[in-house]
């Protein structure tokens, strides 16, 4: 299954190995969504997880997502990191020479 980095970070955050309990709680937040885009993006990936082939390779494919966005989450966090550390430093030396 194909997802995008938005679908990774929901079930990253909202989901769980219980196949049928993240599809409800997806469907939940569709329900309570505040807009009409979140309602459409929450509800599609509730769809999009409700499938009898789903169930099949859901902890699995769980498992690896968590592992997956863990390490996607420390790299953005070094990036952070270095952006902040090279943003100290042209303050001290001054900006470099744009060619």
């Amino acid at each position: 299954m194909k997802m995008n980095i938005f679908e990774k970070k929901a079930l990253y955050s909202f989901g769980c190995p219980n196949h049928e309990a993240t599809v409800d709680r997806l469907q939940m937040i569709a329900a309570i969504a505040p807009d009409y885009e979140t309602q459409k993006f929450f509800l599609g990936l509730a769809i999009k997880l409700d499938t009898d082939d789903a169930k099949r390779w859901y902890q699995c494919f769980f498992r690896t997502l968590r592992e997956e966005m863990e390490s996607y989450y420390d790299a953005e966090l070094t990036m952070k990191l270095a952006e902040l550390s090279t943003y100290d430093m042209e303050d001290e030396y001054g900006k470099a020479n744009e060619v």
